[in-house]
């Protein structure tokens, strides 16, 4: 798999150039955020922009869910409570295809949960964040929390997921790419299993404690870049020093 760097990408797609690249660097060195929050946060890129960027690379498609009207029986396969904490809007179902909208649409765990859910096969559309937060508030009735903060946090570096062609270009992936990346599917429950309301309880449980544990670390993450900052600021010590420590 060719490991492309997202700073590359945006350059090749001419969504910014080699100073706005230099600048965004700088700023993501000075606080650890990722280089795609970096250039939307800075208004060097749209979200929309960046996702039409990554979605090749990811090997999934984008979507508009702006020019869907999503059919009520649709939003029901997912309940409120996990498209607002997971960042995800199921749009269309085709047969048994369920289509959804997501932030991480390379987040397999949130895949699979889905699947268990709905007994259907699930195919990962990319979409923004902040573009999947108007969509809750919408459809769901609450958005999300107040509490929550929606960070569009793409890496850095990606795993092409389609072979280069000849000249180093990423070759558009089709249908089949789509569908091997997860050929699994459900098998009927066996004998004894637990009930669904059983099961539903068991899965919620488990988001919530996730939620809560994503919160805490996150919240970590937040106090000790900002410490880090505070220290290069004050003359302390240097990136450099600090990035050799960390090492």
């Amino acid at each position: 798999m060719a490991r492309r760097k997202l700073g590359e990408l945006l350059l090749e797609a001419g969504v910014i150039d080699e100073a706005q690249l230099r600048s965004a660097l700088a700023d993501q060195r000075r606080w650890g955020r990722s280089l795609g929050r970096t250039v939307v946060e800075m208004r060097m890129v749209t979200e929309e922009a960046l996702v039409r960027v990554l979605a090749p690379q990811l090997g999934v498609q984008s979507i508009d869910l702006e020019l869907y009207d999503i059919a009520p029986h649709v939003l029901t396969l997912v309940p409120p409570e996990l498209a607002r904490s997971a960042h995800l809007v199921p749009f269309a179902q085709v047969g048994k295809f369920l289509d959804v909208a997501m932030a991480d649409p390379q987040n397999l765990g949130v895949i699979d949960e889905l699947r268990i859910r709905t007994q259907l096969n699930i195919r990962p559309y990319l979409c923004g964040p902040h573009q999947i937060e108007r969509t809750v508030a919408r459809y769901y009735g609450d958005g999300l929390p107040p509490e929550v903060t929606v960070r569009f946090e793409p890496p850095d570096a990606i795993e092409a997921v389609v072979p280069l062609g000849a000249q180093g270009h990423v070759r558009p992936p089709t249908a089949g790419d789509m569908l091997r990346r997860y050929p699994r599917t459900i098998a009927p429950p066996p004998a004894g299993a637990p009930a669904a309301e059983e099961r539903d309880a068991e899965v919620a449980s488990l988001q919530h404690r996730i939620s809560k544990l994503e919160a805490l670390v996150a919240r970590d993450e937040e106090v000790l870049r900002k410490l880090l900052a505070l220290l290069v600021d004050k003359g302390l010590a240097t990136r450099d020093e600090i990035v050799d420590r960390l090492g």
